[in-house]
């Protein structure tokens, strides 16, 4: 049987969707539904379960989001609301990239302030293939926990990892986080291939050798 994965991380960009709002209230946040299409002309609709203290304080706080152009409330429960959203073009969503690398969402919800997805993948080459997606549209990735779907797998958290790197690979990846390569804001590959003395391309192939072992310390037994 062929192992996959499930992993939970949480991204953070201030154009994600409701992110002016999720970070002005106490508001938790659920999302209900994926479009199959995303317009950036006309905008996307999403469907989101809302749970918080004030909901008047939340339906202020989406008049003033860039990511909304209107909204309404279709049901009301007694421990939530479901809100439908129209979402503007100024949008940034990473949900289409995933659908494209074959990645399963199995939940998105509000963390902390920021979302946090949970997802299944067939393997662990698209995982990396998603954070470098992230990385390269500013989004702040962090991955926070990691496990195998094989039956009594043990599952294993972002910072806890003991990685087994050459000394020229642990050179590359304190270079790139030391110069805030992994950051949305920080240094782009060509800054830190030129402070490595490599070639952009030849940062790129470390680096992907080194996400690969990172994967595969956590995956394998």
């Amino acid at each position: 049987m062929t192992r996959s994965f499930i992993a939970e991380m949480t991204i953070s960009h201030p154009d994600l969707p409701l992110t002016p709002s999720i970070r002005s209230t106490d508001a938790k946040i659920t999302v209900e539904s994926q479009p199959l299409t995303y317009d950036e002309a006309s905008g996307t609709i999403l469907f989101y379960s809302v749970t918080c203290s004030d909901y008047r304080e939340f339906e202020s706080a989406l008049a003033t989001d860039h990511t909304v152009t209107d909204w309404e409330a279709t049901m009301t429960f007694p421990d939530c609301r479901v809100y439908q959203i129209y979402h503007s073009s100024e949008t940034k969503f990473t949900t289409p990239e995933i659908a494209d690398l074959g990645l399963q969402v199995l939940t998105i919800r509000t963390v902390d302030r920021n979302w946090n997805l949970r997802l299944h993948a067939p393997d662990r080459e698209r995982l990396g293939d998603y954070w470098q997606f992230c990385r390269a549209e500013k989004v702040q990735f962090d991955l926070e926990k990691i496990y195998s779907t094989e039956p009594q797998a043990n599952a294993f958290y972002g910072d806890r990892a003991e990685i087994s790197l050459t000394e020229r690979q642990r050179e590359v990846a304190r270079t790139a986080a030391r110069t805030g390569y992994y950051e949305p804001e920080g240094a782009s590959a060509a800054e830190v291939a030129d402070e490595l003395d490599i070639s952009p391309s030849t940062l790129s192939t470390h680096l992907r050798r080194i996400m690969a072992k990172v994967f595969r310390q956590l995956f394998d037994d």
